[in-house]
């Protein structure tokens, strides 16, 4: 065991093995034996930035395959259905090839890699591709999971996707499903009249992981490594991560990388670990965040900062001596970028973690 197979901070990546999440894994495993139409067939996972959503879903594909499944994987992009389907050829391309489908030319199902058709056939839609594809998985016993990352709010792409499900489902295919977004915009999402399926799917709400397993997790890694740490120690290492697996990763990665050949983590490695898990953390998390917003939002978010946790809007609207309307916009906006959150009325606060000390140090 070494510090490049135990951590792998790379954000969007998955670990070797994911902190707190077993019974997740194992209630989606659950989920592909039972029949078809069972709630565990169909998985919403919400959480903010840096919580494992896509880690999770890579597992997801892994365990998929295992059982027996074809795994289709994409990002909720406006090429979404297209790269469904491209994904489900290459990833049958193994299973079954040489069969040529009607209505569909020899590029499907392992002759090359695009979907084709003939040209006295008519343009399929989405829908009636799918059809196609699950009918010759059906012939080979195979059943197939669809697994999305990023699902936004008013997506046509996300409704034609999900009709598709409902009705393969009614037809009794074996097909389930497992998405995953920001909590904002799965929000939205179960409101959306055409998605109302998403209320009836398994919703998996991804929160901070609790410090002590994160604390158990430290410890079995570090005595595997024979790595010394005393009890101060550890528990800093443990508060310092904030119960975020993005940065259970950074600072774990970092720590043994700065320990080196040393019998023990000592608190100038933490020192260093610390620092270059924020410069990554601004890289990878709060730049990106940031770069799109306006002036205003970052100054609503500012304002934010001079809270100690929890911001009342009330407060916020003081301070930048704006009328109710444009700080509900700012608001609005802030929410759906997934910076915010808000859980009682009134009060908002930051999804991600130390976001008030970049806000306050660097702008």
């Amino acid at each position: 065991m070494n510090n490049g197979t135990i951590f792998l901070p790379t954000f969007g990546n998955r670990p070797a093995e994911l902190v707190g999440r077993a019974d997740v894994i194992e209630g989606f495993q659950r989920g592909l034996k039972q029949p078809v139409g069972h709630p565990n067939r169909a998985t919403l996972l919400i959480g903010q930035r840096g919580m494992g959503k896509t880690a999770l879903l890579l597992e997801f594909s892994d365990i998929a395959e295992r059982l027996g499944f074809v795994v289709a994987r994409a990002t909720a992009t406006d090429s979404l259905l297209d790269d469904l389907i491209g994904a489900i050829q290459l990833s049958d391309r193994n299973h079954i090839k040489g069969k040529k489908v009607k209505g569909v030319s020899a590029g499907a199902l392992g002759f090359s890699f695009g979907m084709t058709f003939s040209e006295d056939d008519i343009k399929l839609s989405f829908q009636n591709k799918l059809s196609v594809l699950l009918e010759e998985l059906e012939k080979h016993k195979k059943g197939l999971v669809v697994l999305v990352d990023e699902i936004q709010a008013n997506s046509n792409a996300l409704r034609l996707l999900t009709t598709a499900y409902q009705h393969f489902v009614g037809e009794n295919k074996n097909i389930a499903i497992a998405m995953a977004g920001l909590p904002h915009a799965i929000s939205s999402i179960l409101n959306d009249e055409v998605l109302t399926f998403f209320n009836r799917a398994k919703k998996i709400n991804l929160e901070p992981l609790p410090l002590n397993t994160i604390s158990i997790y430290f410890s079995k890694v570090f005595d595997k490594l024979g790595k010394k740490i005393t009890a101060k120690n550890l528990e800093i290492v443990v508060e310092m991560t904030r119960g975020y697996p993005y940065l259970l990763q950074l600072i774990g990665y970092y720590l043994l990388e700065f320990a080196g050949d040393s019998a023990e983590i000592l608190k100038k490695h933490i020192e260093l670990a610390k620092t270059s898990a924020m410069r990554d953390m601004i890289d990878n998390i709060y730049e990106p965040v940031v770069k799109p917003l306006s002036d205003k939002d970052i100054e609503f978010l500012r304002a934010m900062a001079m809270d100690d946790g929890v911001s009342r809007v009330s407060d916020i609207k003081s301070r930048l001596k704006v009328s109710e309307g444009m700080v509900q916009a700012y608001r609005k906006r802030l929410l759906d970028a997934g910076v915010i959150a808000t859980e009682r009325r009134g009060e908002l606060t930051f999804t991600l973690p130390y976001f008030e000390e970049y806000l306050s140090n660097s702008m």
